[in-house]
């Protein structure tokens, strides 16, 4: 057994959410404000001396463990570096797995930068980066863990000089989505544009109640025509009247901002039991 590193896999929630149009590669134009959270897998990644790529997890993955972005992040690297050590990965899961927080691209970037630890590749982050764009939309973003507006597919990345630190709550209805159906279901002449210049001026002016005003995910109302239990989840949380309350990525986690903690007690207790419930912050 070789050396032995650990990598952090963090959350991520998207303030902010707008389509702007499909592109001739089949993915969609997007305009989003990202943001990690507290919330973080963790990664062990120890150099073996015989070759093979061995993934172990907290939690069971689903499907063939090729299929897995780490496994597919690091049979990659270890292939283009011509490395003939092997790698042994366990992932602690924190992050609810098909859930719109990121947690597949963020253990995937996590595999990238702690692989370039372990064998001193000394890749820089946009190397990195590109690197990452190979295996997910969000993987590039993942890369940095920063405040950022994403545009393209999620690649074009534009660092915000801010920290949030605002406390939220995390619930996820038992269900794992699809974001591919949830971009099959999207009907560009039913999306509701929102100007992005509203939530960046709020995050400059470090205004928490313009923050919360100019929430927006823009496949919130195509993630409710294909999956009922995040439709229901959104009306019930209306009863809170919480500060704001928003669905993270292509759904179905919600993320709930409340000054009062308290409040966020009490929807965390009412819901411990039969969805999962975090309390996190957005760093």
């Amino acid at each position: 057994m070789g050396k032995t590193i650990k990598e952090k896999a963090y959350a991520k929630v998207n303030l902010f959410l707008d389509v702007l149009g499909k592109r001739e590669d089949q993915y969609h134009n997007l305009e989003m404000v990202m943001a990690p959270l507290e919330i973080h897998d963790v990664l062990t990644i120890t150099k073996m001396d015989e070759p093979g790529i061995h993934i172990t997890t907290s939690e069971s993955i689903t499907g063939r463990v090729e299929d897995n972005l780490v496994y597919q992040a690091a049979e990659y690297v270890m292939k283009e570096e011509n490395i003939s050590h092997g790698v042994r990965i366990h992932i602690e899961k924190n992050i609810p797995l098909a859930a719109g927080m990121g947690g597949g691209s963020a253990d995937c970037a996590a595999t990238l930068r702690g692989l370039d630890r372990l064998f001193r590749l000394k890749k820089k982050p946009e190397e990195l980066e590109k690197l990452g764009e190979r295996f997910g939309a969000d993987v590039p973003y993942c890369i940095h863990n920063r405040l950022c507006i994403a545009r393209g597919k999620g690649e074009e990345l534009f660092f915000l000089k801010r920290k949030l630190n605002i406390p939220v709550l995390l619930v996820t209805p038992p269900v794992r989505v699809s974001t591919k159906k949830v971009f099959e279901a999207l009907d560009m002449r039913k999306v509701e544009n929102v100007k992005i210049t509203g939530m960046t001026n709020a995050i400059y002016n470090r205004n928490y109640p313009l923050i919360v005003k100019e929430l927006h995910n823009a496949l919130q109302p195509f993630c409710f025509s294909v999956y009922e239990e995040a439709a229901k989840l959104h009306e019930e949380l209306k009863a809170y009247n919480a500060d704001g309350y928003l669905m993270s990525g292509s759904g179905p986690t919600f993320f709930i901002m409340d000054k009062n903690t308290e409040l966020l007690q009490r929807v965390q207790d009412d819901y411990r039991h039969s969805h999962f419930t975090k309390m996190t912050k957005i760093l």
